[in-house]
């Protein structure tokens, strides 16, 4: 008798493994198996859903915040996405106390025509918030190690967006000297022109924006760890005192600013609307703000040339992220060919070599701008996609990378690491 249960549940298990493996190779959700008790104290109450997730995720938001843990680990919905948004942190001095949600925190999707499917929800979370207590809760689902087997034979590349957090970031670097394989952009460059692909666990760590913390506290901590990196940059900041215009617009408008075209809706909306808006539309509309304001924003101070060489020096090498950070699907084909040649030309000059890869703004699909980069030479394309990629990317210009934030907790760090994190997303997306 006991026999027969043993054959029983090993039967069961073996169903279970064989509907996760499908899960995992077709992206839907498996037809019925709900997974055994996770392990621990931990656990959620219904983390059978975890079965029917998809192997990969979408484009999510990154945002700052404060290093308190909550006391309970239960999933929350995630909130809706915004269209082709950056994050808005505010210029002026804030409070000691984590800040609410600010406006435009989401990456571009599908629905904004970007290319890359539609946003589900934050990914950079602080540490202690609601979407780094569902990564906690994530680890003890039964896919995990799955997913970590399935990770390893896949690329992740790290898209941050600065590092505000030196000491969290350290231990995600950790972290990966110890989990992964960190290469560097030259590395990825080689196996795409020898069609070789890269060794297993293969991350690579990137940048976008690039702002001083990427010198002052990232590089330190790469250095120390040996890691490579990238950093895509825009061109027309460095060595200047201009703040990102995300930034500055967010800041007119909370002092008396005012658009023509943003006199309506919630303040909320304001870098969602600016960003939908056809570029002609939103860069008058910014200067509507700068010219109705009751203050102009304070200064910040931006990498220099000399940085981005002391940068290449230190391991993290340099990569285009256009002109002026545009939404490059709501220019027109002039603009998307000036702001990508416009950069190129400037780091050229800059660097003393023309740069091999670009990072698309806001992270969505652009055919006009692979146009471009092709006839520049580029070999390197990056998204902002929430995904892990294969070890020899097909679409060397279209490279899927994993949002991430230097305040993330290093146990939720590992389920976007996997990738169990990212495809938990896009399964509640695609249920929703």
């Amino acid at each position: 008798m006991p026999q027969s249960r043993s054959t029983t549940t090993t039967s069961g298990l073996t169903a279970f493994n064989r509907a996760v493996v499908t899960a995992l190779s077709d992206l839907r959700p498996p037809p019925t198996a709900a997974p055994p008790p996770a392990p621990g104290p931990a656990r959620p109450a219904a983390a059978s859903p975890a079965t029917a997730v998809p192997t990969d995720g979408q484009p999510v938001a990154t945002q700052p915040g404060g290093r308190s843990r909550q006391a309970s680990a239960a999933p929350r919905s995630a909130p809706a996405a915004r269209a082709c948004s950056r994050p808005a942190r505010a210029l002026a001095p804030a409070p000691a106390a984590t800040p609410p949600a600010a406006p435009g925190r989401r990456k571009p999707g599908r629905a904004e025509g970007q290319g890359v499917g539609p946003a589900v929800g934050p990914v950079g979370a602080p540490a202690g918030s609601p979407a780094d207590a569902r990564g906690e809760w994530l680890r003890f689902v039964p896919v995990q190690p799955l997913f970590r087997a399935r990770a390893a034979q896949r690329l992740a590349v790290l898209a941050y967006h600065g590092v505000t957090d030196p000491r969290s970031f350290g231990a995600q670097l950790d972290r990966l000297r110890r989990l992964a394989t960190p290469v560097s952009l030259a590395a990825v460059q080689e196996a795409v022109a020898e069609r070789r692909p890269l060794p297993a666990r293969s991350v690579l760590v990137t940048f976008d924006d690039a702002d001083r913390s990427v010198l002052t506290h990232a590089l330190p901590a790469l250095i120390e760890r040996g890691i490579p990196a990238a950093a895509f940059v825009i061109s027309e900041l460095i060595g200047t005192e201009r703040p990102f215009w995300w930034h500055e617009a967010d800041f007119l408008a909370r002092n008396g600013g005012r658009a023509r075209s943003l006199d309506c809706g919630h303040p909320s909306q304001l870098l969602r609307r600016l960003k939908a808006m056809p570029d002609p539309d939103r860069r008058r509309s910014l200067q509507e703000l700068r010219v109705s304001a009751d203050r102009r924003p304070p200064g910040q101070e931006q990498l220099t040339p000399a940085d981005l060489l002391a940068l290449r020096e230190g391991g993290v090498a340099i990569g285009n992220h256009t002109q002026g950070h545009p939404c490059l699907g709501r220019c027109d084909d002039a603009t998307v060919r000036a702001e990508i040649t416009g950069a190129h030309e400037a780091l050229t000059r800059w660097l003393g070599e023309p740069p091999v890869a670009f990072a698309y703004p806001d992270g969505g699909h652009d055919v006009r701008a692979e146009g471009v980069l092709q006839e520049l030479g580029y070999r390197l394309g990056f998204l902002s996609d929430h995904r892990l990629g294969p070890r020899l990317p097909s679409h060397p210009l279209q490279i899927s990378r994993l949002q991430v934030d230097s305040t993330t907790s290093t146990r939720r760090f590992d389920t976007i690491l996997s990738g169990l994190e990212p495809a938990y997303r896009r399964w509640r997306g695609q249920a929703a």
